[in-house]
């Protein structure tokens, strides 16, 4: 399992997880967050605003995803985010109990 980490504009959330959904993945986790990018100039008490949607995938998915996510939010210009990609060793379905592939 992969977990995947979007960080993409506002602007593009909702046409990220539509692409997310169109290829099978529907357990999204959506946080507004701040920061700067390390190219980025220095910036004093001010950051940009982004959106970081986060879900876990079985690897076999994973190219699909990661074309999903870059089809919908790049616009071509600087600054439209990054994807960040980890190993899962587990997972706890809390009230199952269940353990293991996303199939819990």
């Amino acid at each position: 399992m992969k977990k995947v980490e979007a960080i993409v504009n506002e602007s593009a959330q909702n046409a990220v997880i539509d692409a997310m959904r169109k290829v099978g993945i529907s357990g999204v986790t959506v946080s507004k967050v701040q920061g700067q990018g390390a190219q980025d100039p220095p910036l004093v008490g001010d950051f940009f605003s982004r959106v970081l949607i986060v879900c876990v995938v079985d690897d076999p998915k994973l190219d699909e995803i990661l074309n999903a996510i870059a089809g919908a939010a790049c616009t071509g210009t600087k600054g439209d985010g990054k994807v960040y990609v980890s190993d899962i060793c587990d997972a706890l379905d809390i009230c199952t109990k269940k353990r293991g592939t996303m199939d819990i």
